[in-house]
Order: structure tokens, then sequence, then C-alpha cells
């Protein structure tokens, strides 16, 4: 296993008329952030319903697809995503440009 190179996101934002920056997050960083993330919203989804749904319907709506939906389920999709972008060397994930702003994201 010491002979895989690591990979890495490289995140690159330029202004117009200003310096850009750019910094390099490793992706088992992001794989063990979504992981815990995943995990605190499996808890907030089981104290979230416990709690009885309010009589205000604004309120009752904004409720209601936290338990027919679960968070969870859609963050731990979005993580198995990441693993298998992060797999392709070379791949761009975004590259946005606007009349101010460029912002490019980049699997290394």
């Amino acid at each position: 296993m010491w002979n895989k190179s690591a990979r890495l996101l490289m995140v690159r934002v330029k202004v117009k008329k200003r310096r850009g920056f750019s910094f390099l997050v490793p992706i088992w960083v992001i794989d063990e952030f979504m992981e815990a993330f995943t995990n605190l919203a499996w808890v907030g989804e089981k104290v979230i319903g416990c709690v009885p749904l309010p009589r205000d319907e604004n309120v009752r709506k904004n409720l209601s697809w936290v338990k027919s939906i679960p968070p969870s389920g859609v963050i731990a999709s979005t993580h198995r995503i990441i693993k298998d972008l992060s797999q392709h060397k070379g791949l761009d994930l975004v590259d946005v440009e606007t009349e101010e702003v460029q912002v490019k994201i980049r699997i290394k």
C-alpha cells in the first residue's frame, strides 16, 4: 500500500484584479469528514424522529421531509459518489468561470 500515491483534491480560486489562491485537500480527509457527517445526520434523524410534528403548517412541511427522506442516506450516497470519482486521476470536477471569479476543482 505504501507504493500508491495519495489522491488530492486541488481547489483553485481566482478573482479578477486580485491574487488567486489554491489549496490541496487529501481525499482521505474528505472521506473521514463525510463518514462523520453521515453519523451526525443519523443521530439528528433519530432525535427529530422522536419529536412530534408541530401544528403550524409551515413548520410541519419543513420537518416532514426529514421523516420521509433520510438526510444520512443522501449524505452516504454523496460519499459513495466522491469515493468513486476519486479513483480517476486528472478529473476536473468543477470548472466555473464568471465575469470576476474562476473556480476549478480537480483530482490530482
